[in-house]
C-alpha cells in the first residue's frame, strides 16, 4: 500500500517499515545542496524556473520555495523545511536577483546586502552588529568571523553581558515572525502531504555550536577545561532561552510539525570533541531539559539531532536525553561503522543520513560507484524502519550534476521495502 510522504516519515521515525525509505531532499540546512551545484543540476535537467536561496549565509538552495515544489517531487523528497523567516535578522522576502561567482543567478532576500571589498571578499554585518560574516572571493559560503563573547574570561564578566544578550533579540522569536511561520506551516500541512521539519538554525536550537561560534572555538574549549562554573552559567542561559522560544514556537506551530532539528557538532573526524564525562557534566543536563520541554509542548514531535563526526560513544546519552533521530551519520568518521551503529542502536534511535560518503565516494567515485554504495548502505539501515535517506551533510559546489542526479535515482531504486 502506497503511503503519503507524511505517513512514510512518521512510520520510519516510529521504527516501523513504511512502503519505502523516506528521502530527505534539501529538507534541512544539513542535507541540502550548494546553490551553484544546484543550478548546474537544473541546467542539466532543463529546469528553467528561478532558484531561491532563502539563507545566503551557507549558500544553500531552497527548492521548497519553488512553484509547485517541482524539483522536490522530481527527486523524491518526502519532507519540507520550516526554517526561520528572519535568518540573522534578514527576512525571507522582497526577493532580488544575485549573481553567483560562476555567473548563474539566485533569488535572495532583499535585506541581503553584502559589502564587496576590492579583493572580492564579501562581508555582512547582521543582528545589529552582533554578527560579522565574511566570504572570500572564491569561497563556498559565509563564515562568522566576529567572536562577540571572545573577550569573556570570568563568570562575573559573563553575568554582566547576559542581560544585553537577552535584550538583543538574537535568542528570541518575535510575534511577527511567528505569525508568518504559522501561516506557512498551516498552509503546507493542509495543502500538501509532506512531513514538516522545523529548522531554526544555531541561534535558535543549539547548546554547543552556537557557543563555539560566539566565544571562538579555542576560547570555548579552554573555558570548558578551566571555568566549568562559567560554562554551567552559560549553558543554563542557553537552555532557558531555548525553552522559552520553544514553548512559544511549539505552542503555535506544534500541531503542524513532525520533526524539530537541533544542531550541535560533538565530534571531530577521529574522536569526540570532549570526553564522555565532560559531556555528561557540562552539556547533557541542559540537553535533557530542552528535550523534555519539546516533548511537553508537542508530545507527537520527533527530535532530530545533527552532530557531525565520531560520536558513537555519546549515542546512548542522546537516547537517554530524548533524541529520536541522528544526522548526518558520518560513517567516514572513526568508529562510525554503519552496520555496528544499526545493530547496537537502531532499535532506539533513527538514523537520518549516512546515505553516501560525501568526503570520498561522492567526490572521487563514478555515478556507478555512488549507486552501488547507496544500495549497500540502504540495505544496512532500512530493516525495521528507523531510517531516512540523505547524503552525509550538504552537497558542495564541486560535485558535478550527474553525480547528484545519480544519488537520488539510486535512492528511488533501492528505497522500497
Amino acid at each position: 500500500m502506497t503511503m503519503t510522504h507524511r505517513e512514510r516519515v512518521r512510520a520510519a521515525l516510529a521504527h516501523e517499515e513504511p512502503d519505502k525509505v523516506p528521502v530527505d531532499f534539501c529538507a534541512t540546512h544539513n542535507s541540502s545542496i550548494n546553490v551553484i551545484a544546484y543550478n548546474r543540476v537544473k541546467k542539466m535537467l532543463g529546469i528553467n524556473y528561478p532558484t531561491y536561496m532563502r539563507d545566503p549565509v551557507p549558500m544553500l538552495a531552497s527548492p521548497d520555495l519553488e512553484e509547485n515544489l517541482e524539483t522536490i517531487k522530481l527527486f523524491g523528497g518526502d519532507l519540507l523545511p520550516l526554517p526561520r523567516h528572519f535568518n540573522f535578522g534578514v527576512p525571507a522576502e522582497n526577493w532580488q536577483s544575485w549573481t553567483l561567482k560562476d555567473g548563474s543567478q539566485a533569488l535572495v532576500p532583499g535585506g541581503f546586502q553584502p559589502q564587496v571589498k576590492e579583493n572580492g571578499t564579501a562581508e555582512l554585518l547582521l543582528l545589529n552588529g552582533l554578527a560579522r560574516l565574511s566570504m572570500p572571493a572564491r569561497g563556498h559560503h559565509f563564515n562568522l568571523v566576529s567572536r562577540p563573547l571572545g573577550a569573556i574570561e570570568s563568570l562575573d564578566q559573563l553575568e554582566n553581558v547576559l542581560p544585553f544578550l537577552r535584550q538583543s533579540g538574537a535568542f528570541s522569536i518575535s510575534d511577527d515572525e511567528l505569525q508568518i511561520l504559522d501561516a506557512r506551516a498551516s498552509y503546507l500541512h493542509s495543502n500538501t502531504d509532506y512531513a514538516l521539519v522545523a529548522t531554526g538554525g544555531p541561534l535558535f536550537f543549539s547548546l554547543y555550536q552556537v557557543s563555539q561560534e560566539l566565544f571562538g572555538y579555542e576560547k570555548f574549549f579552554t573555558l570548558m577545561a578551566s571555568e566549568p562554573d562559567l560554562i554551567h552559567c552559560w549553558n543554563d542561559f542557553l537552555a532557558s532561552t531555548c525553552i522559552e522560544k520553544l514553548q512559544k514556537y511549539l505552542g503555535v506551530l506544534g500541531p503542524f510539525l513532525d520533526v524539530i532539528l537541533m544542531g550541535d557538532d560533538y565530534g571531530f573526524q577521529n574522536s569526540l570533541q570532549m570526553s564522555p564525562a565532560m559531556f555528561r557534566e557540562l552539556f547533557k543536563p541542559y540537553l535533557v531539559r530542552v528535550c523534555r520541554a519539546v516533548k511537553e509542548a508537542a508530545p507527537g514531535i520527533r527530535i532530530l539531532l545533527h552532530s557531525c563526526g565520531s560520536i558513537a560513544p555519546l549515542i546512548p546519552d542522546f537516547i537517554e536525553a530524548g533524541i529520536d533521530a541522528l544526522n548526518p551519520v558520518q560513517i567516514t568518521a572513526a568508529d562510525m561503522d554503519p552496520a555496528r551503529l544499526k545493530k547496537e542502536y537502531g532499535r532506539e534511535i533513527a538514523f537520518w543520513g549516512g546515505g553516501v560518503r560525501t568526503q570520498t565516494t561522492l567526490l572521487k567515485g563514478s555515478p556507478g560507484d555512488i549507486a552501488a554504495e547507496i544500495k549497500e548502505l540502504i540495505e544496512i539501515f532500512k530493516p525495521g524502519g528507523g531510517y531516512i535517506f540523505c547524503p552525509i551533510h550538504d552537497i558542495q559546489e564541486e560535485v558535478p550534476p550527474e553525480k547528484i542526479i545519480a544519488i537520488y535515482r539510486a535512492a528511488e531504486k533501492y528505497a522500497p521495502y
